[in-house]
């Protein structure tokens, strides 16, 4: 008798680990092809640093830097700023570049630098942009300037003269040991016993000095009173270009007035002889002293004059300065 047996349906132990097998392949690799890796950023500047230069003090100079985007993905920017120990005199104004934002690739957008230095000294910062986790800089660099004006000495010694006498004359030299050219505009007899002195000769007013230039100034000591004479020489100059010298002098007690001597008498009943010697030159002197102080207080007055209008000249200016970059930092 003839039996048939079922044929089984169920797959094999090899199918069945073969099936669990590719399941699980695919299990793992379809997370990995559906999430792609972060492609990092590859921006540039152009010019790679910047220098500003020798720039005069308080004065604000402005310079552009080109952020390129040289990858083949779009970049995102998280900051820019400036860094660095000059990061106090050098700001950027970055609307144009967060207009951009994101930059695509090839693309570049323009980054404005301003730098105001305060002091003559170099100044060193640094660029700085964040984007996708990287960080790019570019070197910023410049140097403020300002005239620096010095006497060969200070104070200058004129030694001792009489009362009413012309005493020493002194030339006081002048030279610019800054690093930029700079002038004054008034030189004058200030503070103290300003009548025992007067300035004869200059050179400096008007003129501009390069660094390492000199200028001279001839004062004259003529004192008009006994004792210790101490005035300042003064002068003054655009922003911090002047300077001031001490001078200092001795005055002494003039000669003694001698009495002439006796007329001698006369041997005639109405001969009287009064001699008085050098009485109308005497006059003519003290009318020469008297004069030459006038015209002396005169030119005082006009050069205080000018002084003062000068320094509300300055003042004002450096008021609207003051306002000028209060308005550039509080619109960038």
């Amino acid at each position: 008798m003839l039996s048939f047996k079922r044929k089984s349906t169920r797959p094999s132990s090899i199918a069945r680990l073969l099936a669990t097998a590719a399941a699980c392949f695919t299990a793992l690799a379809l997370p990995s092809a559906a999430v792609a890796a972060p492609v990092a950023p590859e921006l540039s500047f152009d010019p790679g640093s910047y220098d500003f230069g020798l720039r005069p003090v308080y004065q604000t100079v402005q310079g552009t830097i080109q952020l390129k985007n040289d990858g083949a993905e779009q970049a995102w920017f998280e900051s820019i700023g400036v860094t660095g120990s000059g990061s106090g005199n050098v700001w950027v104004d970055s609307s144009a570049c967060w207009s951009a934002n994101p930059l695509q690739p090839g693309e570049s957008c323009p980054l404005n630098l301003n730098f105001n230095p305060g002091e003559p000294t170099p100044y060193e910062a640094r660029l700085r942009v964040d984007s996708g986790g990287s960080t790019f800089y570019a070197s910023l660099s410049g140097e403020g300037g300002s005239p620096r004006f010095v006497p060969d000495a200070s104070p200058v010694e004129f030694g001792v003269a009489k009362v009413g006498v012309d005493g020493a004359t002194r030339e006081i030299s002048i030279a610019n040991e800054g690093n930029w050219p700079g002038g004054v505009f008034i030189a004058v007899i200030s503070g103290g016993a300003v009548a025992s002195y007067q300035v004869l000769d200059e050179n400096c007013t008007n003129r501009v000095l390069f660094p390492s230039d000199t200028c001279t100034v001839q004062v004259r000591f003529l004192p008009i009173a006994e004792g210790v004479k101490r005035a300042t020489l003064s002068l003054f100059g655009e922003s911090d270009g002047g300077t001031q010298v001490a001078l200092t002098g001795t005055g002494a007690a003039p000669d003694p007035v001698v009495a002439p001597p006796p007329a001698a008498a006369s041997t005639g009943p109405s001969a009287v002889t009064v001699v008085v010697p050098h009485a109308k030159r005497d006059r003519s002197a003290i009318r020469e002293r008297k004069r030459r102080r006038r015209i002396h207080r005169r030119h005082r007055m006009r050069r205080l004059r000018a002084l003062r209008r000068r320094r509300n000249l300055l003042r004002h200016r450096h008021l609207t300065r003051a306002n000028v970059r209060a308005r550039v930092q509080i619109g960038g």
